[in-house]
């Protein structure tokens, strides 16, 4: 029996609730909309970055 087949095995001999399920899946809903809360964040920031620094490029031009 391979390592990838003991695995299944395990997994099939396990039967979980429907509480342990719901559970379970709850947990990894709310961490992937974290990560993905996480992640507009960053490109949130990284636009404002940018649009900063593109006004303060037309901002010294307007000063010269």
């Amino acid at each position: 029996m391979t390592k990838e087949n003991e695995n299944v095995s395990v997994a099939n001999k396990r039967n979980y609730t429907e509480e342990e399920i719901n559970v379970a899946y709850k947990k990894g809903k709310d961490e992937g909309r974290i990560e993905g809360m996480l992640a507009y964040q960053k490109r949130l920031i990284e636009n404002l970055q940018r649009d900063n620094t593109s006004l303060n490029q037309k901002l010294q031009e307007i000063k010269k």
